[in-house]
């Protein structure tokens, strides 16, 4: 069954990518020049505020990630001494090897949450819309006053030591706590974002035409069966949008830890942007711009692996 069901669902995202392009091609034929030239007009404002807060700051950080510079002596050039101390310095490393642990913990259980959901709501077709909206409430919710709640609830007195202890069970310090407390802001990330995960499911869910449920369910494929058949070929661009994002998020992580552990205890949470971070504070801008552009180099990269695999499993 799934032979047959498969490549017509890669046919048919094909089909639909080549109609999309061909109706981009189209409209441009009959853009005028007038409407051209409005239509740069329009944009102008936002790409010179791009250009002024984006792409000049980024010129100057690549600069500057090859210089001893800390904005108030002028740069002196040291090439890729900068990076060289990266790769060295215990702390870097560490907060390296802490952001790979909270990525992979928030984009295991994340996805497979969001995923679970979005089966379920599917499923329940009474009183969707209000669970949906539930689910994502915690999205729209800022990160700092996220953090300050599951840092209240995870406090040594808080609500969920208080639950532990009237089951008769031991509660911890988890903020404190080395072994504990990167696991601490992994929940927190991950109860704040699955919901985002759960709508983008649950939309890619019901855009899979029911005709193909029906024809694997009259040859005989069970539940599991169509999920792996018929479901997750459907979910799997889905999927690589909610990796993508997710990866760049969880590499990017900063509020939770700055507001929850201020990288501690012992540098247990401390992570690649909350090291940045400190090393501007410092005025040690060399190694602070060196050590972002290497972890904008990791994404670019991870995110690159990920398309390319998505496209080779498309053709």
């Amino acid at each position: 069954m799934s032979t047959g069901l498969i490549p017509s669902l890669n046919g048919r995202s094909r089909t639909r990518r080549d109609a999309g392009r061909a109706g981009a091609r189209a409209a441009a034929a009959r853009f005028a020049p007038g409407q051209a030239k409005a239509g740069l007009l329009l944009v102008a404002p936002a790409m010179l505020i791009t250009t002024v807060f984006f792409f000049i700051p980024m010129v100057l950080s690549l600069w500057w990630s090859f210089t001893e510079y800390n904005g108030i002596a002028a740069p002196r050039f040291v090439g890729a001494d900068n990076y060289a101390d990266l790769v060295t310095d215990p702390l870097f490393v560490k907060s390296a090897v802490n952001t790979g642990l909270f990525a992979l913990a928030t984009m295991t259980t994340g996805p497979l949450l969001g995923l679970l959901s979005a089966l379920l709501l599917n499923r329940a077709r009474a009183l969707q819309s209000l669970f949906r909206a539930a689910f994502f409430l915690p999205v729209t919710m800022s990160l700092v006053v996220v953090a300050s709640m599951w840092k209240m609830l995870l406090n040594e007195h808080g609500v969920i030591n208080q639950l532990l202890e009237l089951m008769g069970l031991h509660g911890a310090s988890w903020l404190n706590n080395p072994k504990t407390a990167l696991i601490a802001v992994a929940v927190t990330s991950v109860w704040q974002g699955f919901g985002f995960e759960t709508v983008v499911f649950l939309a890619a869910l019901q855009s899979v035409p029911r005709e193909l449920y029906e024809a694997a369910a009259v040859d005989g494929a069970g539940p599991w069966r169509r999920f792996w058949a018929v479901t997750f070929p459907a979910l799997r661009p889905t999927m690589l949008f909610v990796f993508v994002v997710g990866i760049i998020g969880a590499f990017q992580v900063f509020d939770q830890v700055f507001v929850m552990t201020q990288g501690g205890p012992v540098s247990a949470t401390t992570t690649v942007v909350y090291f940045v971070v400190k090393r501007f504070e410092e005025l040690d801008l060399g190694h602070a711009s060196a050590a972002a552009y290497l972890l904008a180099m990791f994404l670019a990269v991870a995110s690159a692996v990920q398309m390319r695999i998505e496209r080779r499993n498309d053709k």
